[in-house]
Order: structure tokens, then sequence, then C-alpha cells
């Protein structure tokens, strides 16, 4: 098919929708960047018109339902075919496998996730979007993925119930700060009121009593997932390796980098947009046997 429908579909069978070269030439050709961001912008805005999606496709040997009209993650899929965050992947596959969890909060559609799974990993993930959360399921379904629990919340420092500002053109990049939605990121954000939960009340609920990698995206709030978490978890949970997204850390009310570093973590890798945490042997806390349930524990 040369158009594909724009409306949400997790019910239809993957290939539903393929992703045909036209489609692809269009959007590799929104995506060029020897090309100013403002005429991006033009040409992705005349894309999205013809070529919202959803489609159906691989990418790095995982299948993902995607919506290049509403989505980053998904245009720069679509565009370059295959996942956006090869060099993040790298970074914490060696402490991914069989026997590892892994918590992804601000999952998107599972890029992370659905990766990790594919290692072994029991995965938990973590998005606030119910849309988003919906095409994530879809995406894990397809998969055949058994070791991936999807859950539909937003995290933050405690409970209470905040506006999260979207914008239509990248769902992904969702944000509970409001600062964001001006200047570089300027666009059509509107509101909607999302409820917040501690993620040490998410791991609780969900039996985990080892937390293996840690990967924390949600667009500013980073510091208010992460801080809050680690002054009042069990030092047993503590996160072995953190992936935590840093470009938008002028908007963070505090600095976490120096507080992982009091508590024992050090850097060992960076991208552009995000930084890699270990945690040292002294800090880490004993382990064990009894220290193994995954996020599927109690499901």
């Amino acid at each position: 098919m040369s158009q594909a429908a724009t409306q949400l579909d997790t019910s239809s069978p993957f290939g539903t929708y393929p992703a045909e070269r036209l489609v692809r030439a269009a959007w590799r050709l929104a995506d060029r960047h020897d090309l100013s961001r403002q005429v991006r912008r033009r040409i992705r805005s005349l894309v999205s018109r013809f070529f919202k999606g959803p489609y159906d496709l691989e990418a790095d040997g995982l299948k993902f339902r995607i919506y290049p009209g509403e989505n980053y993650d998904d245009r720069k899929i679509l565009a370059k075919g295959r996942l956006p965050e090869r060099e993040e992947h790298r970074l914490i596959a060696p402490h991914l496998g069989h026997g590892k969890v892994f918590v992804d909060i601000g999952a998107n559609i599972g890029s992370y996730s659905i990766f990790a799974a594919g290692l072994g990993a029991e995965v938990l993930a973590i998005e606030a979007n119910p849309q988003t959360a919906d095409k994530l399921a879809f995406n894990v379904r397809a998969n055949e993925l058994h070791n991936v629990a999807v859950v539909n919340s937003a995290v933050g420092p405690r409970e209470e119930t905040l506006p999260l500002w979207q914008e239509p053109s990248n769902c992904g990049f969702a944000t509970f700060v409001k600062d964001l939605t001006t200047g570089e990121w300027a666009g059509d954000w509107t509101p909607t009121f999302m409820k917040l939960r501690p993620l040490t009340a998410i791991a609780e609920e969900h039996g985990l009593a080892r937390i293996d990698v840690l990967k924390v995206d949600v667009e500013g709030f980073e510091d208010r997932v992460v801080l809050p978490f680690l002054r009042h978890a069990d030092i047993r949970l503590w996160p072995r390796v953190i992936l935590l997204e840093t470009n938008c850390r002028p908007y963070w009310s505090e600095d976490c980098l120096h507080e992982l570093a009091s508590r024992g973590y050090k850097v060992t890798g960076q991208t552009n947009d995000n930084m890699v945490f270990e945690l040292g042997e002294r800090a880490a806390g004993p382990t064990g046997p009894d220290a193994t349930p995954g996020p599927n524990a109690e499901q």
C-alpha cells in the first residue's frame, strides 16, 4: 500500500502495513542533515501528510510498528533502517542477558526494552503516555517476548498529579518540565494531567529485588526520578548500571552527577545524549540468589 492509515492500530497482525520504497525514500529525505533544520521541518511536515503511518518493519532484527509522523524515534528507524541508539546499546549490552533485570523509564516504543529482552533480560518497561504504552505493548507482542512487563505510569519523586506536556509531531518527547516547551523545542504543546508514582513503589509492586541496568530518559525530569529512588530504596536495589539521558541537564532541579559520584557511581561511557554510570563493588552491597526475581515474578 502506498499510503497507510493514520489511526492507532494495535490489533492487526504485524506485517499489515509494509513500508514501501517510496515511504522510506520520503522519510530519508526528511532526515537529511545536510539540509538546514528549517528546511527539514518543512519537508517533514509535507511528508507527514502523506506517510504518517503506521508502518511495520524490522530494524536490527527486531520488529516495530511505527508512526513516523508522530514520533522522532519512529522517523529515525524508518529513515535509517536501524535503531537510533546503537552506541548506547553497545555500552549496556555487557550488563544484560539471562538472569539480569533491566528497568526502562521513558520506554517510548521499546527500542531499548525490546533490545534488552532480546538478550534475555527480564524487563520492566515504564511509559507515561497511554497511547505510546499501547504501541510499546504491540511491539513487545510482535517480537513474541514474554520477559517484558509494560507499565503505563509516570515516575516522579512522590505520588502527585502534574501536567505532561506533549507535542503532536514527537510524542516520545513528552515532558513534565514546562520550560522545555519553549525556545529550541517550541511547538504545539498541550498538557494532559498525569499521576506520578515513585520508582520505589513500582519496584515493590513488581517484586524487584535487584536492578542490573536502569535507563532513564524523561526529558529533563531525570533528576526527579533517579535521586529520590537512591535516597529511599534499599542499597541492594540500587542499579548496578544507570544509563541517564543528559542532553536536558540544564533543566534539572538538582544535578545528578555529583550525587551519583558521592554514592559510588563512576562514569564508564558517554554518547552525545547519554551517560553510563557503574556502581562500585563496595557501594553495591550484598547480592545473592535471593536477589534475583525479575519484573514478572508476581505476574
